[in-house]
């Protein structure tokens, strides 16, 4: 069955990741909006993921390897009417690294696939 809201309208999945930090402190943001057709896909990458784990766990930068040039990252997930956000240090576990890796390629990963910076 399609997913649809309330008016017949497809719902909407969007995913951004956000990376600051390292050496010259900036911001990075990538961001996918996948069409319907790929949806099931991304959102198969995005269950994948712990979030109970984050939403347990203590905030980014309070555990983990912590260093000047290190990077952060957050990542925000909505779909329909649902958003899940998650704020990680740079030592990125699957299937997190897999996640980032695809937004920032634009399109589904596959696995053993690795982004380019």
């Amino acid at each position: 069955m399609p997913d649809t809201r309330d008016d017949g309208s497809a719902a909407q999945l969007r995913i951004v990741v956000e990376r600051t930090g390292g050496f010259a402190g900036l911001t990075r943001t990538w961001r996918v909006e996948p069409a319907p057709a790929d949806r099931d896909g991304w959102r198969e990458l995005v269950g994948r993921c712990p979030w109970q784990e984050i939403d347990a766990s203590a905030p980014a930068g309070k555990t983990g390897s912590v260093g000047a040039d290190r990077f952060h990252w957050r990542i925000a997930v909505t779909d329909s009417e649902t958003t899940r956000q998650a704020e990680l240090n740079d030592d990125l576990d699957e299937p997190w690294r897999s996640l980032v890796e695809a937004v920032r390629a634009g399109r589904s990963a596959t696995p053993g696939a690795v982004a380019e910076e």
